[in-house]
């Protein structure tokens, strides 16, 4: 077996047991292996679902981690990530540009940016969310590949954030990006991180629970997305890391091993919040972490 980010053959297996399957609290009936490259870190499984084109753009995507695939249940669970993601793409950029959003659902986030941007453009597979985002006047397409036509060279701004992490190939999302992206364009993308400070503490009742996924076919680090962006050919590649959950959260999870199981107490919230996430993300030992990349 080799590295399919590197091609390193140092390859270990890190895990073999049930993983979750969508939902919280839903795991497969086997056993998955989860492999490491222990050059450039990159976790991953092999490919569970037979067609993940069919999983992604039929509803059973969202219903089997959501519950539901309504137009309205999405935005009454997503709106509010909206403006947790202008954390890690200010408010700025936007203005007058045209902006793509790669695997934006029902285009929550860019409903938002619609106000200021000049274009905007919705990159979707599910064929349901992609009706509604053409009933909103976005111009949309099932894959950034399908946008290369009309759009290669043409965006200012692309951001993706959880979806890297479920590609088959992201060296190949990287490289789509890449070549939608205009001179001096600027690619901003979240993924999940290995969470290394709750894995440390927890475990693989962590690993189980809440890590592992049969939906996400990697867990990608700098160091990987580092290597990948700059064989593509990104400039000024940088990166930064945000903690999610805060200290009620990892307290939870300590006392119930489990999650759902954040603390609620006003202790945990304020001045030592806001210090417990500010260090684990200074320290790189936060969950989340996004790329910045710029095309010359």
């Amino acid at each position: 077996m080799k590295c399919k980010i590197c091609d390193s053959k140092n390859i270990k297996t890190i895990y073999n047991a049930p993983i979750r399957n969508g939902a919280l609290g839903q795991y497969t009936s086997m056993n998955v292996e989860m492999y490491q490259c222990k050059e450039c870190g990159v976790i991953w499984h092999d490919p569970i679902l037979n067609d993940i084109k069919d999983y992604y753009e039929s509803p059973e995507y969202r219903e089997s981690l959501e519950g539901t695939s309504d137009e309205d249940d999405f935005y009454r669970l997503h709106d509010s990530e909206s403006m947790d993601k202008f954390k890690y793409t200010g408010t700025t950029i936007f203005r007058n540009k045209t902006v793509l959003d790669l695997g934006c659902g029902c285009g929550a986030f860019l409903d938002f940016v619609n106000g200021v941007a000049k274009e905007v453009v919705a990159v979707e597979p599910s064929e349901i969310y992609r009706k509604v985002m053409e009933r909103k006047g976005f111009r949309t397409f099932p894959y950034a590949e399908d946008a290369l036509e009309k759009y290669r060279n043409a965006i200012d701004v692309i951001v993706s954030f959880d979806v890297i992490e479920h590609v088959e190939d992201p060296e190949k999302f990287l490289y789509d990006v890449f070549w939608l992206l205009a001179r001096g364009g600027q690619a901003i993308i979240g993924t999940p991180t290995d969470a290394p400070l709750m894995r440390k503490l927890l475990g693989n009742i962590y690993e189980k629970k809440q890590l592992f996924s049969v939906q996400h076919l990697w867990i990608l680090s700098e160091k990987n997305i580092r290597l990948m962006s700059e064989r593509i050919g990104f400039l000024e590649c940088s990166f930064q890391y945000f903690q999610r959950y805060g200290i009620g959260n990892l307290c939870g999870w300590l006392r119930e091993k489990d999650t759902r199981s954040t603390i609620q107490m006003p202790l945990f919230e304020g001045i030592l919040d806001n210090v417990y996430k500010s260090d684990i993300e200074e320290k790189g030992l936060a969950d989340y972490i996004v790329f910045y990349g710029r095309k010359e």
